[in-house]
């Protein structure tokens, strides 16, 4: 069977596809921030309980239902650009993972209510349960993730879907080399993050022991995580490889930039430095999620050129969703001005 028969055609964009893959970045950039802060920050607390000290476990728990909340509201965004330009490749692997795929609202339902009993019962229960309690909760966000692993290289892959005919079923994208180094590469960026977050919360309330593990943390993990991005760089195809080692220039240039400011972030974190790390970091992911989003076009070249898709110049709908965009964010701005006026008088 031809692979390219499964490819449904893409629909008319309402606007130029350009303005689609912005927010997709720019969104994916600030959920994989709040991802970053949430998971690391549960998994370096739930290591820290088990040594014996419970402080970050119980200062992260306080900030994890929130946390997920944004996480999961930053995540519809991206989740939803990536569906209108590059849906006919998306709905396609979402629904050859079937039942798995599906799992992930009841698995995150599931985190998230763990999350909630931990902060609101954190004392009430011993350390077993307690520890237990989160292991279960992190591990459901880190079924989630691997799931979006999977959804997000088999929809790269229209070659691998004729292997639904013959599992006859759902099925995962296990034979793509380019999966465990993806899935790690997020999950130790995780944690590179998450001591971030606890640094910066150290900083907050002048305790310079959350400072120390919190940097310690985020210098290490980044380091790990070089191994694991070049890892994840050679394991993609040669032409893939070859683009972004000056093949493609705009790809080359932007993992150049990245690499350049995780240089800066790796410096700022030596020295630490958390405010100065954090503005690095929010760059470093931005730029990685660019590099990333070039990884998508370069894979789909061979099946898809978006240059093609009809675009219908219907920019109504645009307007009205930046008018909304503006009017929330003022929103929002507004009632985190209240949230800090009440904290500074106690309330």
């Amino acid at each position: 069977m031809n692979p390219a028969s499964l490819i449904p055609i893409a629909e008319p964009l309402p606007i130029h596809w350009a303005w689609f893959d912005i927010l997709l970045i720019v969104t994916l950039t600030a959920h994989l921030l709040f991802m970053n802060a949430l998971l690391g920050s549960a998994v370096i607390g739930l290591i820290r309980s088990v040594r014996g000290d419970t402080g970050p476990l119980r200062q992260a728990g306080m900030k994890l239902p929130p946390l997920l909340a944004l996480t999961i509201n930053m995540g519809v965004a991206p989740l939803l650009f990536l569906q209108v330009n590059y849906g006919n490749f998306d709905y396609v692997s979402s629904v050859l993972m079937g039942g798995w795929w599906l799992a992930v609202v009841a698995v995150l339902l599931a985190a998230y209510y763990g999350f909630y009993i931990g902060k609101f019962k954190f004392d009430a229960m011993g350390p077993g349960l307690r520890g237990l309690l989160f292991a279960a909760s992190i591990g459901g966000c880190l079924y989630v993730g691997f799931m979006f692993t999977n959804n997000m290289t088999l929809m790269l892959h229209p070659e691998t879907w004729t292997e639904y005919f013959r599992v006859q079923g759902a099925f995962l994208n296990l034979g793509d080399p380019t999966v465990p180094p993806r899935f790690l590469h997020a999950m130790v960026g995780a944690l590179a993050v998450g001591g971030l977050f606890l640094a910066l919360l150290g900083r907050t309330r002048k305790n310079d022991e959350f400072v120390d593990l919190g940097m310690t943390w985020f210098t290490r993990a980044t380091l790990v995580n070089l191994a694991v991005g070049f890892w994840f760089l050679i394991a993609q195809p040669d032409d893939i490889v070859a683009a972004f080692m000056g093949g493609n220039i705009p790809a080359t240039g932007t993992l150049l930039a990245a690499f350049t400011a995780m240089g800066a972030m790796l410096w700022a974190g030596y020295r630490k430095r958390p405010r100065q790390s954090a503005v690095w970091a929010v760059i470093t992911v931005f730029l990685m999620v660019c590099t990333r989003h070039w990884l998508r076009v370069l894979s789909l070249a061979p099946w898809f050129d978006i240059n093609t898709t009809p675009v219908t110049g219907q920019y109504g709908s645009f307007y009205l969703f930046l008018g909304f965009l503006v009017v929330g964010l003022a929103l929002v701005g507004y009632m985190l001005k209240l949230y800090f006026a009440a904290r500074g008088r106690g309330v």
